[in-house]
């Protein structure tokens, strides 16, 4: 069973315990666990105010929008392998 980790702190990281199943969108298998549980909350939200905040805040809304943008076409053109 693939347990799935978070992306927090700038490193993939896995939670603690056992996690919650997690399933495939069209047929319902179960592709692996989730856990967020034992990860540093404090931590994580003050490196999002130190690093994440400044950083969008650097930039203007149009440059935000282009992100944003270029997410999607990211996340698109790789839909394919979302659905295995």
């Amino acid at each position: 069973m693939q347990k799935l980790h978070n992306y927090v702190l700038g490193q993939w990281t896995p939670g603690d315990g056992d996690g919650i199943p997690q399933y495939h969108a069209l047929t319902g298998e179960l592709i692996g666990t989730a856990s967020s549980e034992g990860l540093d909350y404090a931590a994580i939200l003050e490196y999002g105010r130190k690093n994440g905040g400044p950083a969008l805040r650097r930039m203007t809304f149009p440059e935000r929008g282009r992100m944003l943008k270029a997410l999607a076409l990211y996340l698109l053109d790789r839909k394919e392998q979302y659905y295995r």
